[in-house]
């Protein structure tokens, strides 16, 4: 159903517009009285101001010089698919740790992004290395290049991609608000206007699902890329299934179409993503995280935007896939139709406070660029360069931690390390000017300061130790003090307690007899001899056969007990098969408990002994079986459950066989003791 159709805080407003303001650069936003807030009617539904959707980095999301949530598995030097060497670490996601690589005989850097989730098995890689293959298959100025798919020596899963310096329009738009500025209708439509030609080549042959602005990037030249094609998917429906977390799950940006069903969308989840892009990108404060009220309040505000603008986002972020554009062309054209009716120059370079990027259209600027100005957008601004480029100093230091190189630092970031002993004056150092690595405290930058560091570490370390050691000698101290007192208090108990006793009349003796018959329990002691039960082999192969169904093993089994059942009729002439045996109508009565009957009882749970069974087969294809013993009180209920084979006994296969043993219940018998029972579950 439609958004026109919801009705409630589903249903997004639509403004009313107000007049078009004159095109320009963004300004600061305007105060209201007294330097306070900016005036005018407050947007959305009162209560608390609500988290923002979108910070610099997407959620989970660590950078280089942070550490993963997971062990690294590669270091730096590694070869990964025989084509690329790692340089370094760049960062992390809950879907994957991503390495800076170089790629052997190019002068070129691409990304190694190792997923997080475990091999699924040859045919289901071949199913993941199909799509990725799709997606390497994809080429557009606008679109991260992805080149393909392979598993390092420990089965792990990988995609290689280009790697784009320069930074996300997350990071660049969250710069912006923390300033205080927003983007200019001209930025926002431009950023979309390059997404919509990459994507107009993707849905040529599949889908991004997945398009946010984290996995939008400004290039150091100005270029708009759409990254991680076919990945982010991959990575995404791991989570979403497995922990329940992910962009399909709780991302505002993805259609909910992509959230119910991740693996079969179409483009029309694009344009929804598309929508909601630029919701976010226009808004002052930002759309709140919760998905509901993000799609409520993303019109809210957009007054001051030509009508065409508002309908074009309010049909993308439509519930129904029908309702929304037709394509993403529809979307690009419609969106500069309206940036043009808003007054926007669309064209030639960037005004004074936009972001420099390079036009989507052809220049209609009143004097345009010639080509002696290519280096327009060879840019290094903050937000542009490496994702930490906005830190103070040159970031030209990697730090390696077991075997991997984190960073890039600046000398400060160094320094902060070793004064948090985080690193010590051995930790190997990489100057990515000279390309030297050597330890800190031999790196002439930092000489000076390790050795003045130094004495003041070692002298911290002795004030640490004395205060250390005359904390125990004060515990000791009191440890001393405490037991005296503990001696003295438990001599006094002692003795109230010797005199309590001495005043005790003397007991009168019970005599065991009497003792044990007012107790309506038998104590009978485990059995020494165990008799092994006769099994059927057949049958017991056909149970433990991995192919064969359960309903096939049921009509066996069935089969079986019909066969024998006709010649072994127990004494009472009753039914054939043990189970329907009344287990009341037996008690003190003189039955002796058969093979026959044991089997019947231990093959009505085949179905939980299969599961045992397999559950070991799986992790072991030598495994050839167990023999579990056991006895059967004269009431019918089992105890003294052990797996004879040591090895398997405290293995999860011996740990499932006893408990399901001790849950069985046989028919009560007559005799006079445990009956000992050695039962072999043999695998062929």
């Amino acid at each position: 159903m439609s958004d026109s159709n919801n009705k409630g805080a589903d249903q997004p407003v639509v403004p009313k517009p107000t007049q078009s303001k004159a095109a320009g650069p963004p300004s600061k936003r305007p105060a209201g009285p007294q330097g306070g807030p900016p005036s005018g009617p407050p947007s959305g539904p009162p209560g608390p101001p609500p988290s923002p959707a979108m910070s610099k980095r997407a959620p989970g999301v660590r950078n280089a010089t942070e550490a993963p949530a997971e062990p690294t598995t590669l270091r730096t030097g590694d070869t990964v698919g025989g084509a690329f060497v790692v340089q370094r670490y760049l960062g992390s996601s809950d879907g994957a740790i991503s390495y800076l690589c170089d790629e052997k005989g190019k002068d070129s850097q691409v990304v190694i992004k190792v997923l997080s989730m475990p091999y699924p098995g040859d045919e289901a890689f071949g199913k993941l290395r199909e799509r990725i293959k799709v997606a390497s298959s994809i080429r557009h100025q606008n679109l991260t290049k992805i080149l393909g798919m392979g598993k390092t020596g420990k089965d792990e899963m990988f995609v290689a991609m280009e790697y784009v310096r320069g930074s996300s329009v997350s990071r660049v738009v969250a710069q912006r608000r923390e300033a205080g500025d927003t983007l200019a209708l001209r930025d926002v439509f431009t950023i979309l206007a390059h997404a919509c030609d990459a994507l107009e080549e993707v849905h040529k042959r599949t889908t991004h699902g997945v398009l946010t602005p984290y996995n939008i990037y400004l290039s150091h030249k100005g270029v708009v890329k759409v990254g991680n094609l076919t990945f982010d998917r991959i990575a995404g429906e791991y989570l979403a299934q497995q922990k329940g977390t992910g962009p399909f799950v709780d991302s505002i940006y993805v259609a909910p179409e992509a959230a119910q069903n991740p693996t079969d969308l179409k483009p029309s989840a694009d344009l929804f993503s598309l929508g909601m892009i630029a919701a976010e990108l226009l808004s002052e404060n930002g759309l709140p995280n919760d998905r509901k009220r993000a799609r409520h309040l993303a019109l809210d505000g957009m007054g001051k935007y030509p009508p065409s603008l508002v309908n074009l986002i309010a049909s993308c972020i439509d519930s129904s896939p029908a309702n929304r554009p037709a394509s993403v062309r529809v979307f690009r054209d419609t969106f500069e139709d309206a940036a043009r009716e808003a007054g926007e120059t669309l064209g030639g370079p960037p005004p004074e406070g936009c972001l420099p990027i390079e036009p989507a259209v052809e220049d209609d600027s009143p004097s345009a660029v010639g080509d002696e100005d290519s280096d327009l957008f060879d840019i290094d601004l903050p937000g542009f360069g490496d994702d930490e480029a906005d830190s103070d100093g040159e970031e030209r230091y990697l730090v390696q931690k077991d075997g991997l190189d984190y960073g890039p630092f600046t000398k400060q970031q160094v320094l902060d390390q070793l004064y948090a002993d985080d690193i010590d004056e051995y930790t190997q150092v990489l100057d990515r000017v000279t390309q030297d690595r050597v330890d800190l405290g031999e790196m002439d930058e930092f000489r000076a300061e390790v050795e003045e560091y130094i004495p003041k570490r070692e002298e911290r370390r002795r004030r640490e130790a004395e205060a250390r050691a005359e904390l125990e000698r004060k515990v000791k101290k009191g440890a001393s003090v405490g037991l005296m007192i503990g001696v003295a208090v438990g001599v006094v108990v002692l003795v109230v307690q010797v005199i309590w006793y001495l005043n005790l009349p003397d007991p009168e003796p019970l005599p065991m007899e009497k003792a044990f018959a007012s107790m309506d329990y038998k104590f009978l002691p485990p059995p020494k001899d165990f008799q092994t039960v006769a099994v059927d082999k057949d049958l017991m192969a056909s149970i433990f056969n991995p192919e064969a169904s359960e309903e096939e093993i049921a009509r066996k089994i069935k089969r079986r007990s019909k066969k024998r059942g006709g010649k072994r009729r127990s004494g009472s002439g009753g039914g054939s098969g043990v189970t329907e045996v009344d287990m009341g109508s037996m008690s003190g009565s003189s039955k002796h408990l058969s093979d026959y009957e044991i089997n019947q009882i231990i093959m009505s749970n085949f179905g939980q002994l299969r599961g045992c069974i397999m559950q070991e087969l799986k992790s072991n294809r030598s495994f050839k079986g167990v023999t579990v013993q056991f006895f059967i009180r004269p009431s019918g209920t089992t105890g003294g459950v052990k797996i004879r084979e040591g090895k398997y006994s405290n293995r999860p296969v011996g740990q499932c066989l006893k408990r399901r043993f001790r849950s069985m219940k046989f028919p009560e018998h007559g005799a006079v003791s445990n009956k000992g029972v050695t039962f072999p579950l043999r695998v062929q």
